[in-house]
């Protein structure tokens, strides 16, 4: 990586976009495949992928639940990416992808049994008033899950963070804090073993 910051993982954009958002689709796998084995959803969920980067998750939980699964991401790559994977699902009405900041959602109250969050809190900005915006479009008993590949507490991750544009880093306890704050009632944290994966999941 060159000694200048690269601004493609927070927000992919033209070829070398496509070429990173292909790269953490395999980069990626293992946190998603922890993910799913630490949430319950309801069969008939209704769910929202956010920071839906290239539209694996999305396949995944269409394949999980027969409710709607959507994506929202502030890059325009991103979200042409996650339709093209998806497009049958788009095509049918069961999934949405589209553009815009979490922390500015054109999505009405109370519309989502589960939303997600794949390696992708760190670029948000003010991360107190964004899961505060996850908490008003989840519906009563909803639940925000995120799936980390860093945790705050490794010391390779601060020199990631030196190469990576905009990333911030945060513990599992100042997650928990923001969340409790945003008014979810409860945090269940999750961690592989042998790893800085971890899994977060707040009940409204």
């Amino acid at each position: 990586m060159s000694e200048e910051k690269t601004d493609q993982y927070m927000k992919p954009h033209g070829v070398e976009g496509i070429q990173v958002i292909e790269s953490m689709n395999e980069e990626h796998q293992e946190i998603s495949e922890f993910a799913f084995e630490c949430v319950d959803f309801n069969e008939n969920a209704n769910i929202l992928d956010i920071g839906c980067g290239g539209g694996v998750n999305i396949e995944k939980f269409l394949k999980a639940t027969k409710g709607n699964v959507d994506g929202l991401d502030y890059s325009d790559v991103s979200v042409r990416e996650s339709i093209k994977r998806n497009q049958d699902s788009v095509d049918s009405g069961r999934c949405n992808v589209i553009q815009a900041n979490v922390a500015n959602m054109p999505i009405e109250d109370e519309s989502y049994d589960l939303a997600t969050a794949f390696s992708t809190i760190f670029f948000w900005p003010d991360l107190g008033e964004s899961f505060k915006e996850v908490f008003r479009i989840l519906k009563p008993n909803g639940q925000f899950m995120m799936a980390n590949g860093i945790d705050g507490t490794n010391p390779a991750d601060e020199e990631l963070a030196d190469n990576i544009e905009g990333i911030n880093l945060h513990t599992p306890d100042e997650l928990e804090e923001y969340l409790l704050e945003a008014g979810f009632k409860s945090v269940e944290m999750f961690k592989k073993d042998n790893t800085f994966i971890s899994v977060i999941i707040a009940k409204k």
